[in-house]
């Protein structure tokens, strides 16, 4: 008895968690597969594919302006960064003027660490603001699909040769 309550348990564990697929659209955790709808998966490029409603249309090319703009501000800031602690580091130069040591203070870069550091601050809401766009467009089509898909549901009667069924699709 234990053997077979043990057996119809294992068997019917694969049947719940495979039962219904679900056609949502979902992001992924890399630029190949940033979309996922259903089994398919879209990159990031192929927006357009993936979002049929136009309110969702519209917050995705939001995302991608802030994401771009961003990516901008935060790659001069990081290259201001950059150059700053390089010439902050590497300032102090000894000089030799006539066969004599002189060492030779330049201007730091704390000045363009700040500048750098400015510009990364300056890019952040636009990154928190494409985010947020991105979540909204996901959601926006999220439910224009529900809402076309509960206008589908339909009842059909399935004769085979072993017998007669009734399936309801939603």
């Amino acid at each position: 008895m234990k053997k077979l309550l043990f057996s119809l348990i294992l068997s019917i564990i694969p049947l719940i968690s495979f039962a219904q697929n679900s056609d949502s659209l979902t992001l992924g955790k890399s630029n190949r597969e940033f979309f996922i709808k259903g089994d398919q998966k879209f990159k990031f490029s192929e927006y357009k594919k993936v979002f049929t409603n136009t309110e969702a249309l519209n917050y995705m090319k939001k995302a991608n302006t802030n994401s771009t703009v961003s990516q901008i501000f935060g790659a001069i800031g990081g290259g201001l960064i950059g150059y700053g602690l390089v010439k902050e580091v590497t300032r102090n130069k000894t000089v030799y003027y006539n066969g004599v040591t002189i060492k030779k203070k330049e201007s730091g870069g704390w000045g363009l660490i700040g500048l750098g550091l400015g510009a990364v601050g300056i890019g952040i809401p636009f990154a928190v603001s494409s985010g947020k766009n991105l979540k909204k467009a996901v959601k926006t089509q999220n439910e224009a699909d529900s809402n076309e898909l509960t206008k589908t549901t339909s009842y059909r009667l399935d004769i085979g040769g072993n017998g007669v069924g009734l399936s309801y699709n939603f």
